[in-house]
């Protein structure tokens, strides 16, 4: 169900853009007079065809995406020279027709929007928290050095309304590293602050060291046999509690245990809004660690599926096989400090090993965010319809100029068709429809913004030549755009391959292979 939710999930995006950037090309030519020849739903051999006046339209056999194909578009093709012709039109019928298939991504952008304004969706919440490792490491949050702690509700940023998490993340980027100004309310008192925000070493981008303030943090999965499992927690609850210590983190969880080794707890936890609560005993258990350089370090954790490994026979030491957990302990720990070889199963762990003793409870734990309704009516949701884009346009256009200039890593800000794709599975499965559509909102957006980029081969190298033939008044040698553009399709051929390999880098379980 979740493979067949991300496929999905990918063609509805991908597919529906697409598909709208094609019908603008469409209806913008039928508005200058300029005739296609076939306007395709999905691409290769059409199954279902009809053709209308000079058009044939047609639905292949997997209608996502599309295509449009006008009469005399092709360089070397021949022409009569009539104006329906693309090539044979006027240049600015033809930059009409040309822009009109990113503008129509920008409409649909904020049609989405305004949909979603109306009908209402959530917003991970404007209150804040600072986890404890943004505070007791070699990183301090800029948020938490100017007096901004976890609980504070920000309520405006340089005087302009803040009503989710989103809207700090808009203006500490619009920010560019300067001073901004936050108010934010505390237990009913109104606090006024000034946050110096920080550029990240990896992305580049400005932060102030918060995030969303979380309901809990959510489990993720079990240990089968572990002392969770044993106490009837369940996958999906949300934990909130340990006792009397209000949990918001995972960091937050796991320091109450490490206080408590052994010893009963009362782990309180949300289950469909239901508060329940359970008593659990946090066992002692060895996370092993096996370092190979600097930078490469592998760990596993010596829970119940690993004893049962050991007990199977499938864990060697050395090419020794370990007879029971207690013997595998001990063979690693003598080698404390000597390169090791351990395998579990068909996975080979190979470096030197050293043993941290855990509280643990046999859970797999992630954040669970806080969130707000947004909701507006007629007036207000088309204002903000238009807002919406336009900050997010100005956001991705000085976002690729940061990237040029060297100041966001490129690596990890430039995203194709496989990120998006996974991006668009993990919000459709583990956020649902409604943060679906806002996200095919935004992807439309940054698709339109690239293609009018000048590049050779994309709408904007096209309507730069079309506006230079109608200021010249004649067009361009055409053996000259042939060599642009088949330089342009290099580059792209260049930038898609090494984009996909990026993509394909940036894949948790691709990650996992080098680590």
């Amino acid at each position: 169900m979740m493979t067949l939710t991300y496929i999905f999930g990918a063609l509805v995006l991908l597919g529906l853009c697409i598909f709208v950037h094609e019908l603008g090309h469409l209806l913008g030519g039928r508005t200058v007079g300029i005739k296609a020849k076939v306007f395709s739903m999905g691409y290769g051999k059409g199954v279902l065809k009809k053709k209308i006046g000079d058009t044939t339209y047609q639905v292949t056999l997997i209608p996502f995406g599309g295509y449009c194909q006008f009469y005399g578009e092709e360089p070397g093709e021949d022409r009569s020279g009539e104006g329906f012709e693309f090539l044979s039109a006027h240049p600015l019928k033809r930059i009409v027709t040309v822009a009109m298939g990113p503008i129509f991504k920008l409409i649909f952008g904020i049609i989405l929007f305004y949909m979603m304004n109306m009908i209402g969706y959530t917003k991970e919440t404007n209150r804040i928290m600072i986890p404890a490792e943004y505070v007791s490491s070699e990183y301090t949050s800029p948020a938490y050095s100017a007096g901004l702690r976890t609980g504070d509700t920000l309520t405006s940023i340089n005087k302009r309304e803040v009503k989710a998490f989103s809207d700090i993340q808009t203006e500490v980027f619009f920010s560019e590293g300067r001073k901004i100004d936050v108010t934010a309310l505390r237990d009913g008192r109104e606090l006024s602050l000034s946050v110096q925000p920080l550029a990240e070493p990896r992305s580049g981008r400005y932060t102030i060291g918060v995030m969303p303030l979380t309901k809990g943090i959510g489990v993720t999965n079990l240990v089968s046999g572990g002392a969770a499992d044993k106490s009837g927690i369940k996958k999906d609850d949300i934990i909130n509690r340990v006792d009397g210590a209000v949990v918001y983190s995972p960091s937050d969880f796991s320091a109450y245990l490490q206080k408590h080794p052994g010893k009963k707890v009362n782990v309180h936890f949300l289950r469909k809004g239901v508060e329940k609560s359970v008593a659990v005993v946090p066992s002692v258990t060895e996370i092993f660690t096996v370092s190979s350089g600097t930078n490469n370090k592998q760990s596993f954790v010596g829970d119940e599926e690993f004893k049962r490994s050991v007990a199977k026979g499938a864990v060697r030491v050395d090419g020794k096989p370990m007879l029971s957990y207690g013997e595998f302990v001990k063979d690693v720990g003598k080698g404390s400090g000597r390169s090791l070889i351990i395998d579990v199963g068909d996975k080979r762990y190979e470096g030197k090993a050293d043993i941290l003793r855990r509280s643990m409870i046999g859970i797999g734990i992630g954040f669970v965010f806080d969130t707000v309704e947004v909701k507006y009516g007629p007036g207000e949701g088309l204002v903000q319809a238009f807002v919406e884009p336009w900050e997010f346009i100005v956001m991705n256009v000085k976002g690729v100029g940061m990237l040029f200039s060297g100041k966001m890593d490129v690596r990890e800000n430039l995203s194709g068709p496989i990120r998006i794709a996974k991006i668009a599975g993990d919000v459709l499965y583990y956020r649902g429809i409604s943060d679906f559509i806002l996200l095919m909102a935004k992807i439309s957006i940054i698709l339109m913004i690239m293609n009018l980029l000048p590049i050779p081969a994309v709408d904007g190298s096209h309507l730069v030549f079309y506006i230079i033939e109608a200021v010249r008044g004649k067009p361009l040698n055409e053996a000259l755009m042939a060599r642009i553009q088949a330089f342009g399709v290099f580059f792209l051929i260049l930038l898609g391959v090494f984009v996909i390999i990026n993509d394909i880098s940036m894949l948790p379980f691709v990650q996992d292979l080098f680590k």
